[in-house]
């Protein structure tokens, strides 16, 4: 590959989306506000929260209380842990969005009047998720401990209102998100979404090219394909890099988000899931041979699937297994788990490696068939 050829498409390429104010838009501008709009508009409800329980007590009341906190499908018991190390993992990781701990002692303290202790951990990097659980969890426990003292009382033949226990204590920790605010969860899974619009930008760049004929001087040239894909992508991908920035600042400035990790390490991040976008824009402009088409499959590849499919809404690990799988198959999916690693958690590599790697192999399988497919020829 000649770099001082690969240097000329990319100068090319350069001083289009400058000089263009639709591409210019669509890289730089178009993401942030983007980014307002879907942080001002946008939250829904879930279920089947996967929760964690450490049972420190193991008696038969716990494992009715444990039986019966997955039962409304609000929340689903996933995992049982045998120590408190397993439960931070399991929420560090994003395996659970909450965990249940119920002490040594919990059956003796209602046997004998006492107020029993719980504790509730939540794990706030999806408030929506961390809500549910919490408000149920909560819910559930009064009414089970409430149950089981007006059945006590009965026995005793004295009515439940002379009773002034109160029903349970709730010890609650929220871990990453204290305050739950529903937009510290939202928008670095919103970023991850906007900046699919330089992929966008790119695809309508390259079918432009081939509605208008312009590829006719590439044709004569002696540019190879490998120097021609280079030199259109880099320049899309550097916008896209500003484009991160931009919108991590409106995400922390504007809207107040906590950003508790490296930006270095985010934006060479970004980079990843820029190439993983790209080289699906490269093989979408490669198959499609007007800008309308082009947008349309655009619009479907990049925004759709990461607005439904990527966990912003609806937990990954509640999902079918099918939908997982597509899930999975999504670069904004693994963008949005690096995104609130990163902002919330303050993750490094050493955690989110599973997740650059995957975006690294999408982007070197698609555009290994994006350079197959890409011939350099009139449309």
């Amino acid at each position: 590959m000649n770099l001082r050829r690969t240097l000329a498409v990319m100068r090319k390429e350069a001083w289009h989306i400058l000089r263009d104010r639709t591409a210019f838009s669509l890289t730089l501008l178009s993401p942030a506000f983007l980014l307002v709009a879907l942080a001002y508009t946008l939250s829904v409800q879930v279920r089947e929260v996967a929760v964690a329980v450490l049972d420190g007590d193991r008696t038969l009341l716990s494992r009715q209380y444990v039986q019966g906190l997955g039962a409304s499908g609000d929340v689903v018991v996933r995992y049982w842990a045998d120590g408190y190390a397993q439960v931070e993992r399991w929420l560090l990781h994003g395996q659970a969005k909450a965990a249940v701990i119920i002490p040594a002692g919990f059956e003796a303290d209602l046997r004998a009047g006492r107020r029993p202790a719980l504790q509730v951990l939540v794990e706030g990097t999806d408030p929506n998720a961390a809500n549910v659980a919490l408000a149920h969890i909560s819910g559930y426990s009064r009414r089970f401990v409430a149950r089981l003292v007006a059945r006590t009382l009965a026995r005793a033949g004295m009515p439940a209102h002379r009773s002034g226990l109160l029903p349970v204590e709730m010890r609650l920790r929220v871990w990453y998100n204290p305050t739950l605010k529903l937009l510290f969860g939202l928008l670095p899974a919103f970023i991850a979404v906007v900046l699919g619009m330089p992929a966008v930008a790119a695809t309508t760049a390259l079918v432009r090219e081939k509605e208008q004929g312009t590829f006719e001087q590439l044709v004569a040239s002696p540019i190879r394909r490998a120097e021609l894909i280079v030199g259109k992508l880099v320049p899309y991908i550097v916008s896209g890099m500003l484009s991160t920035l931009l919108c991590t600042a409106v995400a922390v400035f504007w809207f107040g988000s906590p950003f508790r990790g490296s930006l270095g390490l985010y934006l060479l991040l970004s980079a990843d899931f820029f190439l993983a976008t790209m080289a699906i824009a490269l093989i979408l402009s490669a198959l499609t041979g007007t800008q309308q088409a082009a947008q349309i499959g655009a619009v479907m590849i990049f925004f759709f699937p990461g607005i439904f499919l990527s966990g912003i809404f609806y937990p990954i690990f509640s999902m079918e297994p099918m939908m997982k799988l597509e899930a999975f198959m999504v670069p904004t999916t693994h963008y949005v788990f690096i995104g609130r690693g990163i902002f919330l958690k303050g993750q490094g590599m050493a955690l989110l490696w599973p997740y650059a790697l995957a975006l690294l192999v999408m982007g070197g399988l698609f555009l290994g068939m994006a350079v197959l497919l890409f011939r350099k020829r009139l449309g």
